[in-house]
């Protein structure tokens, strides 16, 4: 349809030359209505605003952290000098700790204002389509509308590229050293920047819930599953309880791995889980966490839990042992 309304408007301005029109206006007039059309099937067309969004979205559920760059000393050649550097390491244990929260609530409000920003930039795009088609569907425009649809066109030009750079976390600045000289030890100039982690993830595909038990499955968005390098947080808690007893059935559990199985849960019964990267000092923005439901299946007479069935299992091998 979006196609159809392009290829009708081109038709109709190529089926005459300046119809009814001063042909210096229709000059104007047709290569003003050229770059509104262009603009149309490319940066507003529906693809790209939708793509616009799925950024967005990815964004608002990304964890960011404030990241400590300091000098590079490794290219020191006398043993001396690289004595008297400080480690990297030691960098974040060294900042003055007011000094730090206070460079993270800048960090937050950084981040927030990125995010702010984004989310009006793309209403922009939004509000701005639905214009330009408006315009495009017009057969003639006047000398005032000719200067007011030039800076539209411009404006939401800039717009994209302003999402664009918006994307990219910036350096944070400071007014005063962060620390201080310790002894003989020379401290290196550090830098505070914003670094970005994309969201975790459950995958749904392989989660699945047993009668007593959950196995849980999750990844970060758009990368390969290695070694994760960091911890997790896992929430559940039992959806409905009829009882004091079963408002107990809720914890938190947190790993270093992709996956973790939650056992003693109540059959037939809906649990809700949550994952989320367990905090760091560093953070500085990240409240979204991936939430799932499900429900256990019923138990049936010839089940015994996964954990009972190892107890079982082991109880038996030791009295075949004591038998022979």
């Amino acid at each position: 349809l979006f196609v159809s309304f392009l290829n009708v408007a081109s038709f109709q301005l190529s089926s005459g030359d300046s119809p009814g029109m001063d042909p210096k206006k229709w000059i104007t007039f047709k290569d003003l209505h050229d770059q509104v059309t262009q603009l149309l099937s490319t940066k507003l067309n529906p693809c790209n605003i939708k793509q616009c969004k799925s950024k967005l979205d990815i964004l608002n559920k990304c964890s960011y952290y404030l990241e400590v760059m300091c000098q590079d000393t490794l290219h020191q050649t006398d043993p001396q000098q690289q004595q008297n550097y400080l480690s990297n390491s030691t960098i974040l244990h060294l900042i003055d700790p007011w000094k730090f929260q206070r460079m993270k609530k800048l960090g937050h409000s950084q981040v927030q204002i990125q995010l702010s920003l984004l989310e009006e930039l793309y209403e922009q795009f939004c509000k701005g389509k639905v214009e330009m088609e408006a315009i495009a569907s017009q057969s003639d425009y006047g000398d005032q509308e000719v200067a007011h649809i030039n800076g539209r066109i411009a404006h939401l030009i800039k717009a994209f590229t302003d999402f664009d750079s918006t994307l990219m976390p910036g350096e944070l600045h400071t007014k005063h050293r962060l620390i201080s000289e310790t002894g003989n030890a020379k401290v290196p100039q550090i830098h505070l920047r914003l670094s970005v982690k994309m969201p975790v993830m459950f995958d749904t595909s392989r989660s699945e819930a047993l009668a007593d038990c959950a196995r849980l499955h999750w990844e970060i968005a758009g990368q390969e599953q290695q070694e994760p390098g960091e911890q997790f947080e896992i929430r559940y808690k039992l959806l409905r309880p009829t009882n004091t007893e079963e408002g107990n059935q809720l914890g938190t559990v947190t790993c270093n791995s992709y996956c973790i199985q939650v056992n003693n849960l109540l059959p037939q019964r809906c649990y809700e889980f949550t994952v989320k990267r367990a905090d760091a000092c560093c953070l500085v923005y990240g409240f979204w966490n991936d939430t799932m439901v499900l429900r256990t299946m019923p138990l049936s007479p010839g089940y015994i839990g996964a954990l009972n069935h190892v107890v079982h299992r082991s109880f038996i091998t030791l009295w075949i042992v004591l038998k022979q």
